[in-house]
């Protein structure tokens, strides 16, 4: 029997095992966390204007902080204006005297008479006869070409001067002058007698003429009157005829023109400033721009601002050459004054003493010489004006009464984005309008609008720290000062502080804020005012939030990432979610999962009770409250996020809660995965 029994357990062995090595298998349970979501005062709040700020105790307040009015004074005092319009026509230019003479000698008379050398030998003592008719329609030709072509004068003068250096006086003489071209008679004059050693002279007014460069000159008579006894004959000596062309005024003239000054205009311009009164301005930018328009073939101008200095140097334009015109476009000449010092004082030692809003300017125009022909006429004319274009850096003075208007203006609060709240009721919450002055003259602000609002709700600022209605208050402002009348600035601090609870407690997401300024509100004060447009009023807010409060389904959104393994050998078993509550508040949690496209893929809870952590006599917390959740769930295919949904309530509702920095609330998840090892 025990044989048969050996026998059949060997033959059940032998069939039973198989040729090859048999690999061993085991199924495997591994926990792993797939996302943990930690939400505290630093999630709950953002603004890049905020900040977090803890006591001793690690008690936490918000502080926020942020300027709620733009200013821009760059258009307060602004010079923007034309000034020295002038014209200057032809009647104003000048050209020098024409003088031509001519020298007849006693010789060359000697020589027309026959025998004239010798019964008159140069050097010899001789009386001489009377001698009618010694010159008879003679001719003197006369160049005037070095000064003019032609010349057509509306006003002038023609001087003849004679002077007899012959040793016998003169008598009957006789002349006449022409232009050469067209015979045209100029002028005749006649002198009965020129005493020998004297000078005569006669003029006549040749307005209207038109005179050529080539001139003649005929001396109808002239006589030769005895001698008083014998006299000593030089044939050196001469009468000399000298022709003058005074006080030229051209209509029109072809002519080489010296350069010569057509006007000299100096004199103050006042700007229009409103109501200011300035003595000084720095100059941040600008520009002078002159504009000339010349129908002069050779004008120049210069204009200088003495008044303005740059480095202690006045302004001066230097030569302006001015291109004849060709068409009615004029030539501008554009000057940049950056840097610049502009005294607004006048004229220096003026007569009446310092003024205001008043530059002192210097133009000067011109015929520049070429040394060539030109042709010119009364109606060439040389028009010039200036503009003006200066932005101050600073100004000094009395800056006027006037008025600014900001806003309304609405910023941006983004300080409770990611909450909101049935109930939200802050224990305490001080707002400080904070406002700079760095301006050197009395003002008043009045606040015409500061409110919070989000899409619901509006609600405005009610009283200040003095009991005063903050919307419509005139506040009084100080003025600034300087150091030295230099920078830097020593600006006035006023400062309005608001019980704010009621502002924020809306969860506000907008800042409303409307004002008016008024600068010099009761006149002109006893010393100067000043003004750099780069250093305005600054008005900023200053919030303080301690946080301590009562709420009611005060909600944090927090957003996590989850990385899933993709083996396929990795299954899903069980879900393990853990809630660790520092808060002193119960909660309402919720939990969604999305995909990468962050569309919904489905609800993990729809809305679990938390309670609240436990906490000490002192309404500290002392022991946090742990909540462990356990689910199959195992369809975790393209889940990406997490998103964890807190709405918190503090109880009781009458009790005001405390924030510390170590308050927080966790959530983690985990998944069991089965895995089998050997397969």
């Amino acid at each position: 029997m025990k044989n048969i029994l050996l026998i059949s357990l060997t033959i059940l062995l032998l069939f039973a095992c198989k040729h090859e090595l048999e690999r061993p298998t085991w199924d495997v349970d591994m926990i792993v966390p797939l996302a943990h979501s930690q939400m505290n005062i630093n999630d709950m709040l953002s603004d890049s204007n905020l900040n977090i700020v803890e006591n001793e105790e690690g008690f936490v307040s918000l502080v926020f902080q942020q300027e709620f009015i733009d200013m821009n004074l760059d258009t307060l005092i602004k010079i923007d204006a034309i000034a020295d319009e002038q014209t200057h026509t032809l009647d104003s230019a000048s050209f020098n005297d024409v003088v031509i003479a001519d020298t007849a000698t006693i010789g060359e008379t000697i020589i027309d008479i026959p025998f004239g050398t010798l019964l008159f030998p140069d050097g010899s003592s001789n009386s001489i006869p009377a001698i009618a008719n010694v010159a008879n329609e003679d001719t003197i030709n006369i160049d005037a070409s070095e000064y003019f072509e032609t010349m057509t004068l509306y006003k002038g003068m023609l001087i003849i001067e004679i002077m007899n250096g012959y040793p016998t006086d003169l008598s009957n003489m006789s002349l006449s002058l022409i232009n050469t071209s067209n015979q045209n008679l100029i002028a005749t004059f006649s002198f009965p007698i020129i005493p020998t050693g004297a000078t005569v002279s006669d003029s006549v007014s040749i307005a209207g003429q038109t005179i050529d460069e080539n001139l003649l000159a005929i001396l109808h008579n002239m006589d030769i009157n005895a001698s008083n006894g014998p006299v000593l004959i030089n044939y050196s000596d001469a009468v000399i005829t000298t022709i003058t062309i005074a006080d030229i005024g051209i209509t029109e003239a072809t002519a080489i023109f010296p350069e010569q000054q057509l006007t000299e205009t100096i004199k103050e311009h006042s700007f229009d400033m409103g109501g200011a009164q300035i003595k000084e301005i720095g100059i941040k930018s600008g520009t002078v721009t002159i504009y000339v328009l010349s129908t002069l073939p050779n004008g120049k101008m210069i204009y200088n601002i003495p008044s303005l200095k740059k480095n202690g140097l006045s302004f001066t334009s230097g030569e302006m050459l001015i291109p004849e015109a060709t068409n009615t476009d004029l030539t501008a000449f554009e000057f940049d004054f950056q840097g610049y010092v502009l005294d607004l004082t006048g004229q220096d030692g003026r007569l009446g003493g310092d003024t205001i809003n008043t530059i002192y300017t210097e133009a000067y125009t011109f015929i520049d010489s070429t040394g060539e022909l030109e042709t010119i006429n009364y109606t060439d004319s040389f028009y010039s004006y200036i503009e003006f274009d200066i932005t101050a850096e600073y100004a000094k003075g009395y800056l006027g009464q006037d008025t600014i208007e900001f806003g309304p203006e609405t910023k941006e609060l983004t300080i409770f984005n990611k909450i909101n709240a049935d109930i939200f009721d802050l224990e305490k919450a001080d707002l400080k309008i904070k406002f700079e002055n760095f301006i050197g003259a009395d003002a008043v602000i009045q606040i015409n609008d500061f409110s919070t609002s989000n899409s619901n709700t509006t609600v405005l600022a009610g009283i200040d720290q003095n009991g005063n209605t903050i919307i419509g208050y005139n506040y009084t402002i100080d003025r600034a000062s300087l150091s030295g009348n230099e920078l830097p600035i020593s600006p006035s601090m006023t400062e309005i502080i608001i019980d704010a609870d009621e502002m924020l407690e809306i969860l506000p997401d907008r800042i409303n804020t409307k004002a008016t300024f008024y600068i010099n509100p009761n006149g002109q004060a006893s010393v100067d005012d000043f003004l750099y447009p780069e250093y305005p009023i600054k008005a900023s807010i200053n919030m303080e939030i301690p946080l301590s409060f009562i709420a009611k389904n005060l909600t944090l959104i927090d957003t996590t990432e989850i990385s899933i393994s993709n083996q396929q050998d990795l299954e899903i078993d069980q879900l393990f979610i853990t809630i660790k509550n520092g808060l002193p508040l119960d909660a309402n949690l919720k939990l969604v999962l999305l995909d990468n496209q962050n569309l919904v893929i489905d609800t993990l809870l729809a809305g679990t009770t938390i309670l609240a952590a436990s906490t000490d006599a002192n309404n500290l917390v002392n022991q946090i409250n742990t909540t462990s959740i356990q689910m199959d769930y195992t369809n975790f295919n393209n889940v990406k996020k997490l998103i964890s949904i807190a709405s918190f309530n503090s109880t009781p509702i009458n009790e005001f809660i405390s924030i510390y920095n170590n308050y927080t609330i966790d959530v983690t998840l985990s998944a069991k995965f089965k895995k089998t090892i050997g397969n």
